[in-house]
């Protein structure tokens, strides 16, 4: 359960994604465990999905932003010296991953632009634009062929699905598949023999006779210059479960104390062995699992001198510490008995509740540092 295992991880890992039921404070997780590498001197991206507005005022970051928000260094190190680690924060923007991917897949800057600016493209930006699973795929697998980063921490959808980002840009190019493509192409295709040219007549026809001739045109020549993606989507998510399977990456899972969020986080843990993915250990967040409670405050009593309003004051307090020392208690059993059965190298720890602590910057420095201290 030592917090120096953590801190280990973001000194030694290229990408550590965070998995866990939504509300259980993952995004702050995310956040702070990037403040806390990037004070370490790394330089590190976090990749999150739609954080609170409240963490979006407290880094600094914009809605929407076509690129990854640095956090400037006097607030990063305000509290000592600057150092050489850089943090940068993007809200991941749908359309804007996608486009990246049109440019980093197309054989040329003058293929990728004849995409984008195509009518259609905004249609099917859009339709993409809904799935952050894709999003967060592509983001993460073109800033890890980037390298310019030397940790990247991804924030994943709150849900059950959060896993399914590994497989979206395989669902995407199978939807649209080869062989679908080639019966709205511009080019009859040699394939297929006459079955298949016959195929893509008949589409032809009803095309036309549908949208007209000349919308059927313009389909067939964005399809065809969109076609020449798949092959590179197929490979790009090959190469991303490869790199989330290997010693580079660790996957942490965020819970709270509910039961509901300790029940989700087992199904996580399930679902990443079960898929090969490297189980880093558990974060118990919103946790009272620390000593520092208030003590036991009876002591005081010999101080009242017998005043009854004194005294009824003390007794407030005693209450107040005796619930507060058995949540404590509760909690870090709780932390016990999630560190039981880990596998070697795995870890548990716990973040304690920050509450209004994250309306300043300085807030996330504090978590992170409880977080990754040791």
């Amino acid at each position: 359960m030592s917090t120096g295992e953590l801190r280990h991880l973001l000194l030694s890992k290229r990408v550590i994604v965070l998995c866990g039921a939504g509300g259980v404070g993952k995004t702050t997780t995310a956040a702070a465990l990037g403040v806390a590498a990037a004070r370490a001197g790394r330089k590190v991206l976090v990749l999150t999905i739609d954080p609170a507005r409240r963490l979006a005022e407290t880094m600094g970051l914009q809605e929407s932003g076509a690129e990854p928000t640095p956090i400037p260094p006097e607030r990063l190190f305000a509290t000592g010296p600057a150092g050489p680690g850089r943090l940068d924060v993007w809200m991941l923007d749908p359309r804007a991953v996608f486009e990246r991917m049109v440019f980093r897949l197309a054989p040329s800057p003058d293929a990728a632009r004849a995409i984008v600016d195509h009518r259609l493209y905004r249609f099917l930006s859009e339709l993409v634009a809904g799935v952050q699973e894709y999003a967060a795929a592509e983001a993460l697998d073109a800033f890890l062929s980037e390298r310019h980063y030397e940790l990247i921490l991804l924030d994943t959808p709150p849900s059950r699905h959060a896993l399914d980002f590994l497989d979206a840009p395989g669902r995407l190019a199978r939807f649209l598949d080869d062989r679908v493509v080639s019966l709205f192409a511009a080019e009859r295709h040699a394939r297929g023999g006459r079955l298949w040219h016959g195929a893509q007549a008949v589409v032809d026809r009803v095309l036309s006779g549908v949208f007209g001739a000349r919308f059927t045109h313009e389909l067939r020549g964005f399809i065809g210059a969109f076609g020449g993606l798949f092959a590179g989507m197929r490979l790009h998510t090959k190469r991303l479960r490869q790199r989330l399977a290997s010693p580079d990456a660790a996957f942490l899972l965020v819970t709270s104390p509910e039961s509901t969020s300790l029940h989700e986080a087992a199904w996580f843990r399930e679902t990443l062995e079960a898929r090969g993915l490297p189980f880093a250990g558990y974060v118990l967040n919103r946790s009272w699992a620390h000593d520092d409670v208030l003590t036991v405050p009876e002591a005081l009593l010999e101080h009242t001198r017998g005043d009854r309003h004194a005294e009824s004051a003390v007794k407030a307090l005693s209450r107040l510490a005796a619930t507060e020392q058995a949540r404590a208690a509760s909690h870090l059993s709780l932390l016990r008995r999630l560190a039981e059965h880990l596998p070697p190298g795995a870890l548990a720890v716990a973040a304690p509740d920050t509450g209004a602590e994250l309306e300043e910057f300085s807030g996330l420095v504090r978590l992170g540092d409880a977080l990754a201290a040791g």
